[in-house]
């Protein structure tokens, strides 16, 4: 039993000094990588010694365990940066520090891209990601913050409304939905904002709480490789947003400017003489009403619009801390009277690093008050048609306007509504989050994070028409007042490990990611109304009694709650494969349908590295990537799975003998509704030639969405409803995508530099089927304009791209519209001016033909910076080849009938042409090819120094010139290329400075 324990005590002892002569024999190697002449940190280096290694960190560091104690050599590769070798003495038991500092030799492959739960190198991305930063955004006037980005990213269309801060729309690769929306998700600071758009606003524009001047970098995630780890809210693209931070060197930071805008174009109508000349010939029994006025309606509604900018940011950074106070304001009025934006705003970033770095905090906040007055709806539209000859006052009325008799049937003073009707919005919006990573000490490579995040919105709008407008006297409504005060909440909260670390057995890095995320939205959105004023003295500020009042309340709740996982390899920067999966499951699907599972799969092959192409010195870089993937598409109202119950109104009513019984009816509803799927692939080449002197990509696309959310009819009699919105039908789209930089001077700090971009994207839409219930027609009137009754012109028809426009074809002559009786029957009709597509003799809606995609066949842009000296100088062009928009404006006044009215309309001068006595709405005439080359800015800026504080001064031009066969006011009408009164296209002269203190 003795000779038992003493041999229990041997073994243990000699363990225990094998453990220690182990020890011994080892040491540890800790230190820093840094770039060789800024002396920043890099992240993601791989440093080995022997057969350890690790990668660094976001501080540069890294830890290198288990190292045998003598003379080593430390190993350092990064992408981008010439390979590094130090020597280093190990010490037995013992920890070494060294620092490495790397050679750059392709600084753009090195440049840390923010993607979705983490970052990558720019070299080792195998999706099609774009990330732009400050030095390359638009500049002069924005208060946007899309615009940033507007012509600089292939295969991204950015289309605004024209007003200040007005709501803008980005589709990327083309629209993936009809009923859902087609938007980007938009990430910012680590937040999703909303599952479709960017949330709530009383605004233009929900994006507009950010200031711009707060952004350091937009990444856009075009491909499903980059976007599926955000799962059922990607479909349609992720726009991640990442907001500046405090940076050494900058104590106070202010930027400022001023700007004025004119209006470029504005309708073409019938002057004073010319209308007069018209209503004498075509309607003489309304001569007697014209006035001998030469009003300029569109002049007297429009003005010089101005626009001042204010921020100031207070910025500090150490070792173990940074942070970035900033403050802003931006007021801008409109070319239209009435039009103003206004924002205030703060934002707070604060990063602090503890327990050896081991332990990063970092906060964003944000908050913003945005102030919008729009102009009064109906000014535009009067503008156009309120007769020239008539003047703007009249003593003897009630409001002191001028208002034609006419009754129902004429136009109203725009002038009135623009100085007696008010219309605003009042947004108050935060957004922030805390966010948590710890580095474990014991396993090098493996992290922990947590990010808690919130959104929170108030927005009020507010509206009030007078009793005494024509508009409410001719109908007889009395006035009206409205108001709804709409609050959202949203929150987020993430959790992730991330293990990034050299493979100990096999070559090469991996990179994994595995996580929960959970996001909660609530809503309350009450309205109230007050139709038939008892006085207007209270305007927008208060609430008379009233002949009717109508409140309602919409509440709504929703969740997501997903697990996500992503798995990087990287053999030797060569071979790259990235996998990711993500499992949602959303509340606004019925619980059969309510989870989903969203994979992706890239890979990259990095050809120059192989040797059959290291002596071609021309190539120094080429990467050929490809991808496939899943995303999802929720963007869509909640509650939809479940029946909605109408109630009736005094023409839904079911008689019972002779009493009348209001009813409330169930609506169609699908149960099994479930959110879009999008599957799409890429195949892209990234390439770096001349001493990277030039670099781009070339990327061929293809994706497609099925089980699209659609709003179709259903057959007769199968419910109380024409209509149900479930999962029908199918749309792909198909493009080519190319960018190119070009380095074409380098002059050095006091020479001339210019570098040169150019992109070009190529988007081909297509919806492929509908299916309607009870085999419906495959035909769906869309794009509702202004002219007769229900008049649709654009169409949903499988073969054809969404929303194309659904028209007959006008029969020409000299190149100009037929109009007159052709066949000798006496009238002039559909057989005189149309073409008898199908040859049956009669001329009908069967010969009305899908043709004309408002979207363009080719999206091009172009950006130089230019630097010579203390002087830069950089512009922007943009080009839209084959678009077509259809012009509502000359569609609806463009006859001779409108000045046939109670009182006359005044006329699209395109009725000289036409000679047009009556309505052509559904003519192919009026749909115009609208492509266009613009230039969005020119920017021109001078750098010096005064009393030691660098200063900048610059001057921007906006909207400089437009080349465009289009006879509207503006090609770049909409989404959907409806041209309807739209607000005009201003060209803004801005002037600023920036001083850093």
């Amino acid at each position: 039993m003795a000779s038992r324990g003493r041999l229990t005590f041997a073994l243990l002892g000699l363990f225990l000094t094998a453990a220690q002569v182990s020890a011994q024999a080892t040491g540890t190697v800790i230190g820093r990588v840094l770039d060789a002449s800024t002396q920043q940190p890099l992240v993601a280096a791989s440093v080995s010694i022997g057969d350890r290694g690790a990668l660094s960190d976001e501080a540069g560091r890294f830890t290198i365990r288990g190292v045998p104690a003598g003379a080593q050599t430390v190993h350092a590769t990064l992408i981008g940066y010439a390979e590094t070798n130090r020597g280093v003495t190990v010490t037995a038991g013992q920890t070494t520090n060294v620092d490495i500092t790397m050679e750059t030799q392709a600084l753009q492959l090195a440049a840390l891209v923010v993607t979705g739960y983490g970052t990558q190198k720019a070299g080792n991305i195998s999706g099609a990601v774009k990330q732009l930063s400050t030095e390359q955004f638009q500049t002069g006037r924005i208060v946007s913050p899309e615009q940033l980005i507007q012509s600089k990213v292939a295969g991204v269309q950015v289309v605004d409304n024209n007003e200040p801060g007005g709501g803008l729309s980005i589709r990327i690769r083309g629209a993936t939905s009809i009923n859902a929306s087609s938007d980007p998700l938009y990430v910012i600071d680590g937040v999703p904002i909303g599952s479709a758009g960017a949330g709530l606003s009383a605004g233009r524009n929900p994006l507009n709480f950010l200031n711009p001047e707060d952004i350091e970098s937009i990444t856009v995630l075009k491909d499903a490789s980059a976007a599926a780890i955000y799962g059922a809210n990607a479909a349609n693209g992720v726009v991640i947003v990442t907001t500046k931070s405090g940076k050494r060197g900058i104590g106070i930071e202010y930027t400022g400017s001023v700007s004025g805008s004119w209006i470029t174009k504005t309708p073409d109508m019938l002057n004073a003489t010319q209308y007069k000349a018209a209503v004498q010939q075509y309607a003489p029994q309304n001569l007697n009403q014209l006035k001998n006025e030469n009003t300029d309606w569109l002049g007297l509604v429009s003005q010089v619009a101005t626009g001042q900018e204010h921020n100031i940011a207070f910025t500090s950074a150490a070792e173990d801390m940074n942070y970035r106070l900033s403050l802003g304001y931006q007021s801008q009025d409109g070319v239209i009277k009435g039009t103003t934006t206004e924002r205030l705003s703060a934002a707070l970033s604060y990063d602090q690093r503890l327990f050896n770095d081991r332990l990063l905090v970092k906060s964003n906040l944000k908050a913003s008050r945005n102030y919008d007055l729009f102009t009064p709806g109906g000014v535009l539209s009067n503008a156009t048609q309120m007769g020239p000859t008539q003047p703007v006052y009249d003593a003897t009325t009630r409001s002191g306007y001028y208002d034609w008799p006419g009754g129902i049937q004429s136009p109203d003073n725009p002038i009135a509504i623009l100085n007696l009707a008010k219309d605003e919005g009042t947004t108050l919006r935060s957004l922030g989050n805390l966010q948590a990573q710890y580095a474990f000490p014991f396993i090098d490579g493996l992290k922990a994070t947590v990010n808690a995040g919130y959104d929170i919105t108030k927005a009020t709008r507010k509206t009030f028409t007078p009793s005494l407008l024509h508009s409410q006297v001719k109908t007889g409504d009395g006035g009206n007042t409205y108001r709804r005060d709409d609050t959202s909440q949203n929150i987020l909260l993430d959790a992730y490990l991330n293990y990034a670390a050299p493979l100990q057995y096999l070559p090469g890095n991996i990179d994994v990611t595995a996580g929960y995320s959970y996001s909660q939205q609530h809503g309350d959105y009450p309205w109230f109304r007050e139709t038939g004023l008892s006085t207007d003295l209270l305007g927008n500020y208060g609430y008379p009694s009233a002949r009717q009042m109508q409140n309602y309340l919409w509440v709504e709740d929703s969740k997501l709650i997903s697990f996500f996982g992503r798995a990087n390899y990287n053999l030797n920067d060569r071979y790259l494969l990235a996998a990711s999966l993500r499992y949602d499951g959303s509340s606004r699907f019925g619980p059969e349908n309510a989870w989903g599972l969203f994979p992706s799969v890239s890979v990259g092959w990095r050809i120059s590295q192989e040797s059959f192409l290291q002596g071609i010195n021309a190539i120094s870089d080429l990467k050929l990537r490809g991808s496939w993937g899943v995303t999802g598409n929720q963007a869509f109202a909640n509650y939809q799975q479940y029946t909605n119950y109408v109630v009736g109104d005094a023409q839904t009513q079911v008689q019972f003998g002779n009493e009348f019984v209001t009813t409330i009816r169930p609506g169609a509803a699908d149960p099994n509704i479930k959110w879009e799927e999008t599957t799409s692939f890429d195949i892209g080449i990234d390439y770096a030639l001349f001493n990277n002197k030039v670099s781009g990509a070339l990327d061929f696309y293809q994706k497609k969405t099925d089980d699209m959310i659609f709003t179709v009819p259903v057959a007769a009699g199968t419910n109380l409803s024409n209509y149900m919105t479930t999962n029908i039908g199918s749309m792909k789209n198909k493009g080519l995508e190319f960018s190119l930089s070009a380095k074409l001077l380098q002059g050095g700090k006091d020479g001339l530099s210019w570098t040169a971009d150019f992109n070009a994207g190529h988007n081909a839409n297509e919806l492929t089927t509908i299916n309607p219930f009870g085999g419906g027609s495959q035909r769906i009137l869309t794009g509702l304009v202004s002219g007769g009754v229900g008049t649709y012109i654009q169409v949903f028809e499988p073969g054809q791209p969404i929303n194309s426009f659904f028209v007959y074809e006008h029969k020409l002559e000299g190149g100009k519209p037929i109009y007159k009786d052709t066949n000798g029957d006496g009238n002039i009709n559909e057989k005189d001016l149309y073409v008898d597509q199908n040859g049956d003799g009669n001329v009908n809606v069967d010969d009305r033909v899908a043709k004309y995609n408002p979207l363009p066949d080719w999206i091009l842009g172009h950006s130089s910076y230019i630097n010579y000296g203390k002087f830069d100088f950089n512009y922007t062009l943009r080009a839209y080849l084959g678009a077509y928009v259809y012009n509502n404006v000359a569609s609806n006044l463009g006859t001779y009938a409108e000045v046939g009215r109670g009182s006359p309309y005044n006329l699209h001068a395109s009725v000289l042409e036409t000679k047009f006595t009556q309505p052509q709405y559904l003519s192919d005439y009026y749909v115009e090819d609208a492509s266009f080359l613009r230039m969005d800015n020119l920017t021109i800026g001078y750098s010096f120094e005064y009393a030691g504080k660098p200063l900048r001064l610059y001057g921007t031009v906006q909207n400089a010139f437009t080349l465009t066969g289009y006879s509207g006011v503006d090609p770049t009408a909409g989404l959907n290329g409806l041209d309807n009164n739209r607000y005009p296209r201003a060209r803004t002269f801005a002037a600023g400075l920036n001083v850093r203190f």
